[in-house]
């Protein structure tokens, strides 16, 4: 039930002149520019609801002639109206997606930037460049965090020469495991959340939490029951107006594929459930999410990381949050 579609403008005329070859589809093929529509549910193409999002579209995304893959972290600039996301190989992609009532159409633009270090140089190798959250902080510009060599780098903006962050994230979790490390992270003038890629233990949180102001505090993030016991772990976050904090949460295993969640935690300190993601829905290694409120309306974009795989997709999907949820 995919449905292709092409990007269009310049980037399109400009893949073509450089690259001169037939794309030929394969539903898992990577190369070339050709965007494929996907429904939320291949079994029903006609389902658009999910808990308490409605589903405005999505798209599967191939290499763009950028080599775009392994999307680990996505937010919403409102100043430029661009998707800013970050790769697990240290780079920037800035996505301006072209919207009609609403709904994701196509992309309109989509560019790639090197993320460079203290030096000024392209962060390069795993462990200096395993980029895999990102947020906007008032006083720093963009900020990113890394695992393997965990720590904060702020950016003025994507490209931009890096800022140290006097954050040791050893000191607020303990022991990180090298490959789980900052996969969430949120702020906003209300609400601080970071995350790391685990399943909470009583002794051990997974996430720290500041609501108005308050000194950050153990929060053991856990997701739906249905996925829980498939060791769902928290992969990003964001904060509504209100402050209130979105965990998204995913896991995956060969014999059960992939799963996801979205749960809502208030400053009052309760949560709620907003969606959870089972089969046959269309999912893929989910790891980005982004807020966009614009008046009385509260939108989600959901981003996956293809871990530069043949078997897997990057997939951006955009929903609409039901009022009565946040």
């Amino acid at each position: 039930m995919l449905q292709r579609i092409a990007i269009g403008g310049p980037l399109l005329i400009a893949a073509l002149l450089i690259g001169g070859y037939i794309y030929s589809h394969d539903p898992f093929a990577r190369d070339g520019t050709e965007l494929l529509k996907v429904p939320l549910s291949e079994n029903d193409p006609s389902l658009d609801r999910v808990g308490d999002l409605l589903y405005l579209g999505g798209l599967d995304i191939p290499r763009m002639g950028q080599n775009i893959g392994g999307l680990s972290g996505l937010r919403w600039d409102a100043q430029t109206q661009q998707l800013i996301a970050i790769t697990d190989d240290a780079r920037w992609v800035v996505i301006k997606t072209s919207e009609e009532k609403n709904r994701i159409h196509t992309i309109e633009a989509i560019e790639t930037l090197p993320m460079l270090g203290l030096d000024g140089e392209p962060l390069a190798g795993k462990e200096a460049g395993d980029s895999e959250s990102v947020t906007a902080a008032a006083d720093l510009g963009w900020v990113v965090g890394f695992e393997r060599n965990h720590r904060l780098l702020a950016y003025r903006e994507p490209g931009a020469e890096a800022i140290g962050v006097e954050i040791d994230l050893i000191d607020e979790f303990g022991s990180i495991e090298s490959n789980r490390g900052l996969e969430a992270m949120a702020m906003s003038i209300r609400t601080q959340l970071l995350c790391v890629e685990r399943v909470p233990l009583p002794d051990r949180p997974n996430c720290l939490v500041s609501f108005d102001g308050d000194e950050l505090v153990a929060l053991n993030a856990s997701p739906p029951a249905g996925i829980r016991d498939r060791g769902a772990v928290p992969t990003d976050a964001d904060i509504l107006s209100d402050g209130t904090a979105l965990v998204l949460f995913r896991s995956y295993s060969p014999a059960q594929g992939n799963t996801a969640a979205i749960v809502a935690y208030r400053p009052d300190g309760t949560h709620r459930e907003i969606a959870t993601f089972l089969p046959p829905l269309t999912l893929d290694n989910f790891e980005g999410l982004a807020v966009r409120e614009e008046a009385d309306q509260t939108y989600l974009y959901i981003v996956s990381d293809d871990n530069f795989s043949a078997s897997q997709r990057t997939l951006l999907m955009k929903f609409e949050l039901d009022a009565v949820s946040e």
